[in-house]
């Protein structure tokens, strides 16, 4: 039954929540509402290390067809690029510290195999290109170090490599120290003059730099050395050629950007990027598109809005999506839910999302929220539909007494929402147990059955390659018989090669003896296993904190929260020993969910009269009284067992077996995006749904 909506004045009371499928600390109304996010932008983290967010790259990629832009940014604002800075598309960005020359050479075809040969093995790896003296030179430079001794160990370990051992030219470890060898009006007059160096054999590059109060302007610098005594030697050389020449350290303290031509994705030698380093201390780089959205090559060339900042932040690099709040919108909800799925459920997870995001404040220091599943799920793809309910709910959040809600959503609830203490051993005030049709996530898909081999295997089979014969054997159950050659039998009922190989190829005309069935697994219903107890005991060993010793006797479910979901879990008599209730998941190898049953196989318990049982395993002596009275015994090694209720289980064979099988596919809290779309497909509106998922909450348009 829906819980109703009470209106005040214009507003409903709700509740709701977010899209995390594992939550690593607990949340509270008071931590939930730390801070908001106010401004009309918001800033995504596509690549940065903060606090549990460990998502980082050593160079990031990033192009547009309609060219690119870039600015030097800092509290002051943003000075542009000039406009003769950026004439490619594609911008690729790394930090200005310590580096590896492998090799210079006028052969492309070799730079471009031995830099094919490192990538494997060393990260970022450029190819560079220049011209000296009219012909083209080609460099490869692997690596952004932060220190010459990190370096100099990561050239100790290439060059162990078989494609370095033949290299006629000496690798080298170079860095940050530089000449500046005078400023240009433009860049065609900065590289005229680079050109001279670069012929008389000196590292060279045109340089941006961003000096106090003053629009960013070019200069040229020279070399790349790894100290001041290294740089002080190159100026005696510079100077020996051109004794006139006005040389300085060059100034590193101001944001600076050091091009190079990139030609690491070419086919033919020709330059199709830009290489920008920057000091990994004192600039931030603004990119973004002349126009549309710009793509991220290490982020699988996914398109995004807005732009690009690129720094460093806790020493590593770091990229944040800078956009409009509302346009961010539009991928989230896309990703989480997406075309064809009902408007009202649409309408439902924008409000959901957007309160989520508002509530989360500035969560990464440098970003309010990242594009992973700590968060919500951000990849820049859009659909209509989801564009259409992000409009349809503009600037509406969900809000109780403390500002925006943390809106916590999962993909499914399994039937039942969870609250606080299901979850984390604490509740939420906003988040409660109740009803979620979540259902739908299973109903279109396929029926699997379960049933005893020709060889005496118990597996699963497609439904669709099963034909009942009419038949039954001698204990009563069906016989079906396969319709196609090569048909998997798997363990469990789904197809993942990997995961779940087929454990038998059946031919047409094969029969099985069908005793259960079970739709395929999906994000409603699902199996995992069967284990036997040493792999159970290594699956969940593998995260205790506190492994179970010796063997796996036992494993009981002792306790249950109020929404049915494992509060407790007890191995060989003792609680299994976890940070909080969720964390089941991840110690019985990544479950869905935490609402659950395990079935254990390898043996059968008799119940008899007055609430006596008799409990035995597998190779436990088992006999059939004849009518004569005498016990015959029965020699096999498993048995299939009748319940009082007529249902047929496997026992397995003498060793225990684990089954585990449970509904639902995430933490469960606030709103269930299957059931949200159950609701919606029986007429209910967004707000009546997420008064489904939320207590004491505001509707609210900012």
């Amino acid at each position: 039954m829906m819980k109703p909506v009470i209106g005040i004045a214009t507003a409903a009371f709700l509740a709701f929540s977010a899209t995390l499928p594992a939550l690593l600390a607990p949340v509270t109304p008071a931590n939930a509402a730390a801070g908001t996010v106010t401004a009309e932008n918001i800033r995504v983290a596509l690549m940065l290390e903060s606090g549990k967010l460990k998502s980082t790259a050593v160079s990031v990629t990033i192009s547009s067809p309609g060219g690119i832009t870039a600015a030097f940014r800092s509290a002051a604002g943003a000075v542009p690029f000039p406009a003769d800075a950026l004439p490619l598309n594609t911008v690729r960005a790394s930090g200005d510290q310590f580096r590896l020359k492998l090799l210079e050479t006028a052969d492309f075809a070799q730079a471009k195999t031995l830099k094919d040969q490192l990538a494997a093995s060393v990260q970022p790896v450029f190819l560079l290109a220049e011209t000296r003296s009219g012909k083209p030179a080609y460099q490869v430079v692997a690596g952004d170090y932060a220190t010459k001794a990190a370096a100099a160990s990561a050239l100790a370990t290439l060059k162990l490599q078989p494609a370095l051992a033949l290299l006629s030219s000496s690798p080298q470890v170079q860095g940050p120290f530089r000449l500046s060898a005078g400023s240009y009006a433009s860049h065609g007059e900065a590289d005229k003059a680079r050109a001279v160096f670069a012929n008389q054999g000196f590292e060279t590059a045109v340089v941006l730099t961003n000096k106090t109060g003053a629009a960013a302007s070019y200069e040229v610098w020279l070399g790349a050395e790894t100290d001041n005594e290294a740089l002080n030697a190159l100026k005696l050389a510079v100077l020996k050629s051109q004794p006139t020449l006005q040389l300085a350290a060059a100034d590193t303290s101001k944001p600076y950007a050091v091009k190079r031509q990139d030609a690491t994705s070419s086919e033919n030698g020709a330059a199709n990027a830009a290489l920008l380093l920057f000091p990994a201390q004192n600039a931030k780089l603004d990119v973004a598109p002349i126009k549309g959205e710009f793509a991220v090559a290490e982020k699988a060339n996914r398109t995004y809005r807005g732009k690009a900042e690129i720094s460093y932040h806790n020493n590593k690099l770091a990229v944040i999506n800078e956009l409009p709040f509302e346009e961010y919108l539009y991928s989230v909800v896309s990703g989480e839910m997406g075309k064809g799925w009902p408007a009202e459920a649409l309408k439902a997870q924008a409000v959901a999302a957007r309160s989520y995001a508002k509530a989360s404040g500035i969560k990464y220091e440098i970003a309010h929220v990242s594009d992973t599943t700590l968060d919500q799920v951000y990849d820049g793809n859009e659909d209509a539909d989801s564009i259409a309910a992000v409009n349809a709910t503009a600037g509406e959040v969900l809000k109780d007494k403390n500002g925006p809600i943390l809106a916590l959503f999962s993909a499914n609830a399994g039937g039942m929402t969870s609250d606080g203490s299901d979850v984390w051993g604490n509740t939420v005030s906003y988040l409660s147990v109740g009803p979620s049709p979540d259902d739908g996530a299973e109903k279109s898909k396929a029926l699997w059955h379960r049933g005893v081999l020709p060889d005496g295997q118990v597996a699963y089979i497609h439904s669709d390659y099963l034909e009942d014969t009419g038949t039954r054997n001698t204990a009563g159950l069906p016989v079906y018989q396969i319709t196609e050659n090569g048909v998997n039998a798997r363990k469990e009922p789904y197809v993942d090669n990997t995961k779940n190989p087929a454990v038998a190829k059946l031919n047409i005309g094969d029969k099985v003896i069908v005793f259960d069935g079970a739709r395929e697994s999906n994000s409603y219903s699902w199996f995992r296993g069967p284990y036997d107890s040493g792999e159970l005991l290594a699956l969940m060993n593998k995260t205790l904190s506190q492994p179970i010793a010796g063997s796996l006797g036992s494993l009981e479910i002792t306790k249950r929260g109020p929404s049915g979901r494992v509060t407790e879990l007890t191995a060989n008599g003792k609680p299994v020993a976890v940070s909080s209730p969720d964390a089941y998941r991840s110690v019985l190898g990544g479950l869905p969910s935490t609402r659950f049953e395990i079935e254990r196989s390898g043996g059968y318990t008799i119940q008899g009269a007055g609430g006596a049982s008799f409990s035995a395993a597998n190779g436990t002596p088992l006999y059939a009284l004849t009518a004569s009275g005498q016990a015959q015994p029965v020699n096999a090694s498993s048995y299939f067992v009748l319940n009082g209720e007529g249902k047929v289980s496997y026992s397995g064979g003498a060793a225990a077996m684990y089954t585990i099988k449970g509904t639902g596919n995430g933490h469960g809290l606030g709103l269930s995006q299957w059931g949200a779309r159950g609701w919606a497909e029986k007429g209910y509106t967004y707000k009546q749904i997420l008064a489904n998922y939320y207590d004491g909450v505001t509707l609210t348009k900012e």
